[in-house]
């Protein structure tokens, strides 16, 4: 019996180290000797580093055909496709326009605001349209609001991503939208009580503060802060409750309360008689196809090429699933859905070359568990854009290591900082991180590291050293 088990044992380090050597036989002694410093599971993550000046030297690959959930560096994918589609100048346009006749100053009819997917529009872009249709003559509108959102087809009306659906990250998408759905709290300590201030200040939308005042320092301070809608709307009740320390200075969150749609008409109602108006009517979706109505107005969004900086920078996930949607919609002249997205992007990736047979992409954004993608696809992907006219575009939409985005003061020890632009991913059990840097030889490589794992939010570190270890400073 001791003689089998002893065989067992054998044949078991035998094939763990030829594990253990597979796993690292593609990768220099450099990088071998940093994945032992430390204690990850090899198999949690994966990475890639090309050189781009010298297509003769081999890749770097750890795990290369291994697929990982990217977060947020889906919207790599999501970007490159949009400027390859629609092109940097293209904009989104929203129109005003009504039914029924203008008399005496009154819209005897209903006004309409019909949307096509601008992430950026913003309160200030609706009171412009206000502004600009009663200076025409429309005082009073008699009728309704519609909002007209045929642009798209059907889209989720439930958030179940995770159990903090108020979140802005977890915004839905939408034909139309206003300031990403979301309030602004701003939380000012004042003495001994905390003030919240929130913009657009909504009579519909009421606070209830019970937020309390503390010594410690204001690290982690949202996980302190809890907030909740009450059941006693209308109208609408947040309630703010916990602590949050009077170290915290002028601390704010984005939170979604209100239905997209009740929103939407909530800071137009409010728009039109603080400019003068008489509104007292309701408001309706259409959802079906474009109503037959009358132009007046229309705003026009700063070009692509501008706002997805912010989505990139920012890793706004409203901007980028509305943005691929108008793609599909722009592309294939339909109503697209998210049901019709990772069909859209494979064929599009086809075309350039690259196989898809392990890509799948739920949304623009990444904000999902089911996205799922190797680093070998994802560096292939990142070849295109390097090789592709908007190039430019795109690298220039990625924050700047340890300058802004989602990178501002991260990395502070790293050697690479102003020479690395680079996209970052996360959720929870999962961190990401790809982009381009300039080396201290003046190569220009391609970077890629995702982890998934319940120890990913500690890799940071080790993102930090492999990224040094492609600049050449370990």
């Amino acid at each position: 019996m001791q003689s089998i088990t002893r065989l067992f044992l054998k044949i078991f380090f035998f094939l763990w180290s030829f594990v253990s050597i597979s796993i690292y036989a593609e990768i220099p002694q450099s990088y071998k000797a940093l994945l032992s410093k430390y204690d990850f599971d090899k198999n949690s993550y994966s990475f890639v580093v090309k050189n781009l000046s010298n297509p003769k030297e081999e890749a770097i690959i750890f795990n290369g055909d291994k697929n990982f959930n990217p977060a947020s560096l889906t919207k790599i994918i999501t970007a490159f496709i949009a400027l390859d589609r629609l092109g940097p100048n293209f904009k989104w346009r929203s129109d005003l326009s009504y039914t029924g006749v203008v008399k005496d100053n009154t819209l005897q009819g209903d006004l309409i605001f019909y949307g096509r997917g601008d992430a950026s529009f913003s309160v200030s872009d609706l009171e412009d349209l206000i502004r600009d249709i009663q200076k025409k003559g429309i005082k009073k509108i008699e009728g309704n609001l519609i909002l007209d959102k045929s642009y798209f087809g059907k889209l989720p009306q439930v958030i179940d991503f995770d159990d903090d659906p108020m979140r802005a990250y977890n915004v839905l998408p939408n034909a139309i939208s206003i300031q990403a759905n979301t309030v602004n709290y701003k939380f000012i300590p004042q003495n001994k009580k905390i003030k919240i201030e929130s913009k657009p200040d909504l009579k519909s939308l009421r606070i209830k503060n019970n937020l309390k005042i503390s010594e410690k320092n204001c690290t982690s301070w949202k996980q302190s802060l809890d907030y909740q809608k009450a059941n006693n709307s209308p109208p609408e009740e947040i309630i703010f409750q916990g602590y949050l320390s009077k170290k915290c200075l002028n601390k704010e969150i984005d939170l979604s309360i209100l239905d997209n749609s009740r929103y939407f008409y909530e800071i137009f109602k409010h728009l039109w008689v603080q400019n003068g108006g008489h509104f007292t009517g309701g408001y309706w979706v259409n959802d079906s196809k474009r109503l037959e109505d009358n132009a007046i107005a229309s705003h026009v969004s700063k070009p692509l090429g501008v706002l997805i900086r912010d989505m990139n920078k920012y890793s706004l996930n409203l901007m980028a699933r509305n943005l691929i949607l108008t793609v599909v919609t722009e592309d294939l002249k339909i109503q697209a859905t998210e049901n019709d997205v990772n069909e859209y992007i494979l064929n599009r990736l086809k075309s350039l070359g690259i196989d898809t047979g392990n890509i799948f992409i739920e949304n623009g954004a990444g904000l999902s568990r089911n996205t799922s993608i190797n680093t070998v696809s994802l560096m292939k992907i990142m070849d295109k854009i390097y090789e592709h006219p908007y190039m430019p575009e795109i690298l220039s939409s990625f924050s700047i290591l340890y300058e802004d985005g989602t990178l501002e003061k991260k990395m502070p020890f790293s050697k690479v900082k102003k020479n690395g632009h680079f996209k970052t991913g996360s959720l929870k059990n999962v961190s990401a991180i790809a982009g381009y840097l300039v080396d201290k030889n003046k190569d220009k490589k391609l970077f890629v590291f995702i982890m998934n794992d319940k120890a990913a939010n500690k890799s940071y570190d080790f993102q930090n050293d492999l990224i040094n270890l492609a600049f050449g400073s370990i």
